[in-house]
C-alpha cells in the first residue's frame, strides 16, 4: 500500500487524540466519525485512518466505562465464582490476583458485575494459584486510586488492564476451591515456571531477577533493586525484550537449518521447518511473558520478517515497525496509556532511524558505543515525561549490562532450561555459572548506581517541551549535512534546560494536602523553603505512600531540599514512610513528638515554644507542652503557619483531650483559614468549642476512599456545616493545595477535579 507508513502513524494518532478528553464521546458522535472516516477513504485516506484510529479507541474505552461496578454494590458483601488469572502475588500480609468472574450473587439474586477484578486477599499466604476456579465472598469498590500532581495514576494503570473493580476478601467458610487449573491454562504454566525457577535460584539474591527475564514477572523485585535499575537506566533489561525474543528466535533458526540441511533427504524443507521452529519458540517465550506489548511488537515483526524469508521477499523495516505497530493498536488501543508501549516501539524507531545504511566504519565496539548513544538521547524526551529522572550514568551501565544480558545472562537461561528436561543436575549447574554472572552483573550496576550525582531529577516535563524535542532529535539524527546539527540541539533546550517554578513573594506561601488514602501528607512552601508534616503510611517496600506520592511530587515541583520534616505521632498513617524520604531526599531538621525514634538524623521535639520565620512566614508549635504528658494521637505535633496573607493549622491526629488544652492554654494562637481536619474527621475530634475558637474557612479531610472507619464522620461535617464551614475531602477532591498571596484570594484548588481524563474516577 501507497504511503502505508503515513496511514499507520495517522491511525496512531487518532488513538492519541483520545487521551487529550476528559469525557469519552458518545455513540452518535462515533457513528458520525465512522461513517466519515468511509467517505473519506477515497481522496482523503489519512483522514480516513485518523478518523478510525479515534473511533476504535473510543469503543473500547467505552466499553470499559460500561463495565463499571454499579454504586450500590460497592461495599456490600458478594458471592463470587470465577477463575484466577496472571500469577497471584504473594506477600507476608496479603495474596492479592486478578479475578476473572462467572458468576456473581448478592442478597440472594443474580448480581451484574464487571468481568475482571482486581482482590486482595489479606491474612497469611493463602493456596490460591493461577487458573484456579474459586468461590469468594467479597466486598467491592469502584477502581479509585490517589490522585496528585505528578503522581503514579493507579487508576489510569486499572483502566489500561481492564480491570473495572477492586476489593478484598472477607473471611467465610464459603471460601472454597471449585476446581484445579486446567492444562491449557497459560497462567498456571507461568506459574509452574515460577515455582520451577524459585527452586533453582531459591539461595540467590538475584531470583526475582531471574522470573523476570524468564516469565515477565516483577513482582518479586524490592524497593532497592529497583532503585538500582532506575539510578543506572537498566530497568528496560528485566523485561522480556524484543532483542531477548529475536536472540532466541536466531538460535533456533540456526540450530534447526544447521540440522536439516544435515538430512540430505529433508533439506529442501530447512527454510520453512527452521522458520516454524524459530516461530513456535517466540511464541511460546512470548506466552511466558504474559504477551506484555513489547513482545506482542517482537513477535509481529518477527512473523512479517520471517514470512518474507519463506516467500523470498524483502520488506522494508518502516513497513515492519509500521505492519507491527497497527496490530498491536488494533489488538489493544488502550495501550497508549503505558509507558512500555512508546519505550518500546521508540527504542526500535530509533535505532532504524539512526543507523540505518550510516552506522559507519568501526568495531563492534565502536558500533555497539554509537547504537548506545542513540538510544540514550533519543528517549530522553519519553523518560523525563514518564519517569521524572534521567540516569548520568545509563551509557556505562548499558554498554556493558546490554551485551551481557542478550547474549550471556538470556543464553545460558534458556540453555539451562532446555537441559532440564534432559537433566537436572545439568540444569543445575548453568544455574551455579548464572549465579557467578549475575553477582558481577550486579556489582557492576550497584558500583554506577552508588556513584555521586548517578541520576538528575528533572521533574515533569511539558508534553511541548518533548514534541520540540523529539522533532530535534529527528534532525540531530539526519546524515551529516543535511541540516546543521547547532540548530537541531536549539529545540532540545526546554527539554534540558526548563523554565523554574516562578518562586512565591514574600510572605507568601503555598499549602498542599497530599491524597495519600487513609493517611496524612502536607507540604508547605514559601518562596525559598519547603516543610513536609507527616509522610503518610508504608505497608511494605510496594506499597509506601512516601515512594509514590510525596517524592514523586516534591521532584515535580522542582523542590530539591526539605528544610524541616515534622512527624506528628508514630501511627504508620503519618509515620510510615519517614525512612523512605530520609533515604531519598537532603532534609534539614526533623522535627517530632518521639524524636528518640528517630537515629538516622537529629531529630527534635516539638512541644510548644519552638519556631521559626521564612521569608516572612512564621512557623510555631503550639502543642504538646513538655510540662503536660500526652500520649498516642493526643500527643500530636500541631503547628500553625502564618503570614499577613492567611494562616493554616494542622493539628495531627489531636482528639477531645488536646483539643480542651489547647483552648484552655493558648486559645488566641488557634484561629486559621484553613484546618485540616482533627484525627481524619473522627467523631474523638473537632469539638464544637475547638471548631468556634479556629473559625476556619475551609476544612481539609485526609481521608481513603470508602475507608473502614467510616471518615469522616457525618456529625462531624455537620459540626463544621452548621459553622459554614467549606468541606473538602481527598478521597472526592485528590490532593488540595490553597496559595496565599498578595495577588489574589485564597482558592482551593482540587487535583482530581482538574484532573480531565476519561478514565479516572469522579465524585458524582
Amino acid at each position: 500500500m501507497k504511503n502505508f507508513q503515513i496511514i499507520v502513524v495517522c491511525f496512531l494518532l487518532g488513538v492519541v487524540s483520545l487521551q487529550l478528553y476528559a469525557k469519552v464521546p458518545g455513540a452518535i458522535m462515533l457513528a458520525t466519525m465512522g461513517v466519515s472516516a468511509f467517505l473519506f477513504i477515497r481522496w482523503a485516506p489519512y483522514i480516513t485512518s485518523f478518523l478510525l484510529g479515534f473511533v476504535w479507541v473510543s469503543i473500547s474505552a467505552m466499553n470499559m466505562q460500561q463495565q463499571q461496578l454499579p454504586a450500590a454494590l460497592e461495599g456490600v458483601p458478594i458471592l463470587l465464582q470465577g477463575k484466577v488469572i496472571g500469577i497471584p502475588v504473594h506477600h507476608s500480609y496479603a495474596t492479592q490476583f486478578v479475578f476473572d468472574v462467572d458468576q456473581s450473587v448478592y442478597a440472594g439474586d443474580l448480581a451484574e458485575l464487571p468481568r475482571k477484578i482486581k482482590l486482595s486477599w489479606y491474612g497469611q499466604s493463602h493456596a490460591i494459584k493461577a487458573g484456579e476456579t474459586w468461590r469468594l465472598l467479597v466486598k467491592l469498590k469502584r477502581p479509585h486510586g490517589t490522585s496528585n500532581p505528578h503522581g503514579f495514576d493507579y487508576e489510569k494503570w486499572l483502566f489500561q488492564h481492564a480491570i473495572s473493580a477492586t476489593g478484598y476478601v472477607k473471611k467465610s467458610a464459603d471460601n472454597s476451591r471449585l476446581q484445579g487449573a486446567s492444562w491449557s491454562s497459560l497462567s498456571a504454566w507461568r506459574e509452574k515456571f515460577k515455582h520451577h525457577l524459585q527452586q533453582l535460584s531459591a539461595d540467590s539474591q538475584h531470583h526475582a531477577i531471574i522470573n523476570a527475564l524468564v516469565i515477565g514477572d516483577k513482582s518479586g523485585i524490592e524497593h532497592d533493586q529497583w532503585d538500582v535499575f532506575r539510578k543506572t537506566g537498566t530497568s528496560h533489561l528485566i523485561a522480556i525484550s524484543g532483542l531477548h525474543i529475536g536472540l532466541l528466535s536466531a538460535l533456533v533458526f540456526g540450530f534447526v537449518r544447521w540440522i536439516m540441511l544435515r538430512m540430505p533427504r529433508y533439506s529442501r524443507f530447512a527454510i520453512t521447518v527452521s522458520v516454524v521452529s524459530s516461530l513456535v519458540a517466540a511464541g511460546l517465550y512470548a506466552a511466558l511473558a504474559g504477551f506484555s506489548v513489547p513482545t506482542q511488537r517482537a513477535l509481529i515483526m518477527l512473523i512479517v520478517v520471517m514470512g518474507g524469508i519463506v516467500w523470498q521477499r524483502h520488506y522494508k523495516p518502516s513497513h515492519i515497525i509500521s505492519v507491527a505497530l497497527l496490530l498491536v493498536l488494533i489488538i489493544d488501543p488502550l495501550s497508549v496509556l503505558s509507558a512500555g508501549f512508546w519505550l518500546s516501539f521508540a527504542a526500535v524507531i530509533i535505532i532504524l532511524y539512526g543507523t540505518l545504511g550510516r552506522l559507519g566504519s568501526g568495531g563492534f565496539i565502536v558500533q555497539l558505543l554509537k547504537v548506545q548513544w542513540l538510544v540514550t538521547l533519543g528517549l530522553l524526551p519519553f523518560v523525563m515525561y514518564f519517569f521524572q529522572q534521567v540516569s548520568i550514568v545509563s551509557p556505562l551501565a548499558n554498554i556493558i549490562v546490554v551485551p551481557l544480558v542478550s547474549f550471556v545472562i538470556v543464553p545460558l537461561l534458556i540453555i539451562g532450561l532446555l537441559l532440564g528436561v534432559i537433566s537436572m543436575s545439568a540444569e543445575g549447574y548453568v544455574f551455579k555459572v548464572l549465579e557467578t554472572v549475575f553477582d558481577i552483573f550486579w556489582w557492576y550496576l550497584k558500583l554506577l548506581a552508588d556513584m555521586p550525582y548517578s541520576q538528575w531529577l528533572t521533574g515533569t516535563p511539558s508534553i511541548w517541551a518533548c514534541v520540540l524535542a523529539m522533532l530535534g532529535l529527528v534532525l540531530l539524527f539526519l546524515p551529516k549535512g543535511l541540516f546543521p546539527k547547532p540548530v537541531a540541539m536549539f529545540f532540545l533546550l526546554p527539554l534540558l534546560v526548563p523554565i523554574k517554578n516562578i518562586g512565591l513573594a514574600n510572605e507568601a506561601f503555598k499549602l498542599t494536602l497530599l491524597d495519600v488514602g487513609q493517611g496524612l501528607s502536607a507540604v508547605i512552601q514559601t518562596s525559598a523553603h519547603t516543610l513536609v508534616f507527616d509522610t503518610g503510611a508504608k505497608f511494605s517496600n510496594k506499597a509506601d505512600y512516601s515512594a509514590t506520592v510525596v517524592l514523586p511530587f516534591l521532584r515535580g515541583e522542582q523542590i530539591d531540599r526539605i528544610d524541616v520534616l515534622v512527624v506528628s505521632h508514630n501511627d504508620n498513617d503519618h509515620a510510615g514512610g519517614v525512612p523512605t524520604i530520609l533515604a531519598g531526599f537532603p532534609v534539614g531538621k526533623l522535627f517530632a513528638s518521639v524524636p528518640d525514634k528517630y537515629v538516622e538524623v537529629i531529630a527534635e521535639s516539638c512541644v510548644v515554644g519552638k519556631s521559626w520565620a521564612w521569608d516572612g512566614v512564621s512557623f510555631e508549635f503550639i502543642h504538646p507542652s513538655e510540662h503536660r504528658l500526652f500520649k498516642g494521637n493526643n500527643g500530636s505535633c500541631v503547628l500553625r503557619v502564618t503570614s499577613g496573607f492567611g494562616s493554616v493549622l494542622l493539628p495531627g491526629d489531636i482528639e477531645k483531650v488536646a483539643e480542651h488544652s489547647l483552648l484552655q492554654y493558648y486559645p488566641n494562637k488557634l484561629k486559621a483559614e484553613v484546618l485540616i481536619a482533627p484525627h481524619h474527621g473522627s467523631k474523638t475530634s473537632s469539638t464544637n468549642e475547638f471548631i468556634s475558637a479556629v473559625q476556619p474557612r475551609y476544612v481539609f479531610y485526609p481521608i481513603g476512599y470508602k475507608n473502614r472507619f467510616g471518615f469522616p464522620k457525618l456529625e462531624v461535617i455537620n459540626r463544621y456545616s452548621k459553622k459554614r464551614v467549606i468541606g473538602y475531602n481527598s478521597a472526592n477532591h485528590g490532593a488540595l493545595s490553597i496559595l496565599f498571596n498578595r495577588v489574589q484570594p485564597a482558592k482551593v484548588i482540587s487535583h482530581r477535579q482538574g484532573t480531565k481524563n476519561y478514565w479516572n474516577w469522579k465524585d458524582e
